[in-house]
């Protein structure tokens, strides 16, 4: 007997399917537009009402009778995540209490048992108000979390404002193919939202209801019927709480063998389209709907202003130009002051023409950068490299004094860290001036010793025949003056001078040795200083010097050509990813921007700029060769 009223169960469930589809028509197979999908594109759910399987390569569509081309049929089990999605809508009101709502669980976990791994699943209960007790997930822990617990029950059945909430998790998931599946036993109580108005937002989620109704004295399953028959959806009923789980079997069955089916339409805008879709070359379902037609609003353009304002590289410009207004200011105060020619005139009769009103004006402007400039020296002084970043800027006769050229380059330092603004990683761009500069004076003073060098062997052939002409080690060195060129000149009359002060010659020499970095000349040192001591040929030693210098000039020579190469693949390894971002900035401004705004693109970024650097450097130490 319990066999048969399982049969006489589970044929009343499919009577009521099968009902609920002749209701919507006589056809075996149901369409579904996706709301979703912006025309030209199209997209339906193509549902078996009579239970019959669907097959991909069977099913063709036509728009007017001309059948579409580049058509995708793809089954619900194989669709990719977060494209089905249910939301189980349970009634939790008090007419729910023992069986009803045991039952009601026991059918949404085989429900969720029985549903493919990519169907999202939510879970909503209502009674007196409506509980989101799970927003739609493919996390089956999650679901399973959220079914295991039999839902408190209240008073009320707020039917309308449940389907709602569902819809809404639905469209907030961004479900592409959304369903609602709701179960009551007894009429809408107080709810805000009326049947007609639940309608409405589904039809505009493209979201359809499949109402359960569960006989009880308070049912009426009229409001139902037409909510799910509006909706596209199906209706079906349970006699008894037990029945909850064939219906809620069945309808997992069925959403399992839907389909998306997917095409472009070729139909002009503003046209009536009529699709129909076959099975096996027999039509089986047809969607009637209009082409829509765009608005007539002229496009919008953004204005200049706010088009720039809202650039990012507009940021940069900004930054440029701040950094290049503070230069021009900070120059033109440094700038000496052109005098006319009757001031120069003035100054040179002694009739002092200068103003009032322009000696006020130079006064309050040399108080003020010399205030400025004394107090940026101040804060420099006890710096451990700035006796010798001033050094090395007076040897290198750089045309800037250090403080003025300290101040500028970290002004623009900090003109160029606003670059930040833009992405963090841009803040590196603060180190460029200081590198520049340093390259810049570092450059001049390579320059200047290399040039010393290269003028040394000369002038000790110059010094040796004065000393073979019978002059002192002092009054030959007094002769290379005379024959000498820059920068040997006046780094040799630093020498001659510093003799005539009172200091033994080699000591002068191994000074200017030291600004010079010259290593041959501290041999002449210890030359002059032997000489002093104890005497001897000192020309012949000097003959040697100069051959030994002139031979390791070849062999430098010789190493620098060797590693050209070497020196020239640093510069491209530096230069290449520069002007490759560069230009790809040119031709898509918004292809880099995943690398400059996200986090892990700004971390890769970094790694790069340091890798870069690492190798310039390994380069650098390996073309380096000390002789």
């Amino acid at each position: 007997m319990r066999r048969l009223g399982a049969i006489g169960l589970v044929a009343a469930t499919a009577v009521a399917l099968a009902a609920a589809a002749q209701g919507a028509g006589s056809s075996p197979l149901r369409l579904t537009p996706l709301t979703s999908i912006q025309f030209p594109d199209r997209a339906f759910i193509l549902a078996s009402t009579n239970g019959a399987p669907l097959s991909a390569s069977g099913i063709g569509v036509t728009e007017n009778g001309r059948r579409v081309s580049d058509l995708s049929a793809v089954p619900a089990s194989q669709t990719l995540q977060r494209t089905f999605g249910v939301v189980l809508a349970i009634d939790t009101s008090n007419s729910m209490r023992g069986a009803a709502i045991q039952n009601a669980m026991v059918a949404a976990r085989l429900f969720q048992a029985k549903s493919a791994g990519a169907l999202a699943l939510g879970l909503v209960t209502f009674n007196g108000s409506v509980h989101a007790v799970a927003r739609p997930t493919t996390d089956r822990t999650a679901i399973e979390a959220a079914l295991r617990t039999q839902p408190p029950l209240a008073e009320e059945t707020h039917l309308w404002d449940g389907v709602g909430r569902a819809i809404d998790l639905l469209r907030q998931a961004k479900i592409t193919a959304g369903s609602v599946v709701v179960l009551t036993d007894g009429r809408d109580i107080g709810s805000r939202t009326s049947s007609a108005q639940a309608v409405s937002k589904a039809r505009a989620a493209g979201v359809r209801v499949f109402a359960v109704g569960l006989r009880s004295p308070q049912f009426r399953p009229h409001a139902l019927q037409a909510v799910a028959r509006e909706t596209n959806g199906g209706y079906a009923e349970a006699a008894s709480p037990a029945g909850l789980r064939s219906v809620y079997s069945a309808l997992s069955d069925r959403l399992a063998r839907e389909y998306i089916v997917r095409y472009r339409s070729e139909v002009g805008v503003g046209q009536p389209v009529t699709v129909t879709v076959s099975v096996g070359g027999v039509p089986g379902a047809t969607w009637r709907y209009a082409t829509p037609v765009p608005d007539a609003v002229p496009p919008f353009h953004r204005p200049l202003l706010d088009r720039f304002v809202s650039n990012p590289f507009s940021v940069a410009v900004l930054a440029l130009v701040a950094a290049g207004l503070a230069w021009l200011a900070v120059s033109t105060i440094l700038r000496p002051r052109r005098s006319t020619v009757k001031e120069r005139v003035g100054e040179f009769v002694g009739t002092g023409t200068t103003s009032g009103t322009d000696a006020a004006s130079i006064r309050v402007r040399e108080r003020l950068l010399g205030h400025v400039l004394l107090t940026a020296e101040r804060a420099l002084e006890h710096a451990p490299w700035w006796e010798r970043f001033k050094a090395e800027l007076e040897i290198a006769e750089f045309p800037m004094k250090p403080v003025p050229l300290a101040v500028l380059t970290g002004i623009s330092s900090i003109a160029l860290a606003f670059f930040g603004l833009i992405s963090p990683v841009l803040v590196l761009l603060a180190l460029v001036p200081p590198l520049v500069v340093r390259a810049a004076y570092k450059g001049k003073l390579a320059k200047r010793r290399a040039a010393f060098e290269s003028q040394l062997p000369d002038n000790l052939t110059v010094l040796a025949a004065s000393l073979r002409a019978g002059h002192s080690f002092v009054s030959g060195l007094s002769s290379v003056l005379d024959e000498a060129e820059e920068p040997s000149q006046s780094e040799l009359r630093r020498a001659v001078s510093d003799e005539q002060l009172g200091v033994p010659v080699e000591d002068a020499l191994l000074r200017v040795a030291q600004r010079m970095d010259s290593r041959d000349l501290e041999q002449i040192a210890l030359v002059a200083s032997l000489q002093r001591e104890a005497g001897g040929n000192t020309a012949e030693v000097l003959d040697v010097v100069v051959e030994s210098i002139r031979e390791r000039f070849k062999l430098r020579r010789l190493v620098k050509a060797l590693t050209a190469q070497g020196r020239l693949a640093r510069w491209i390894l530096i230069a290449l990813p520069i002007v490759v971002a560069g230009w790809i900035s040119l031709i898509n401004p918004h292809y880099l921007s995943p690398l400059l705004h996200s986090t892990g693109g700004q971390a890769l970024l970094v790694l790069a700029v340091v890798m870069v650097t690492a190798g310039s450097f390994v380069i650098k130490r390996i073309t380096s060769i000390e002789l």
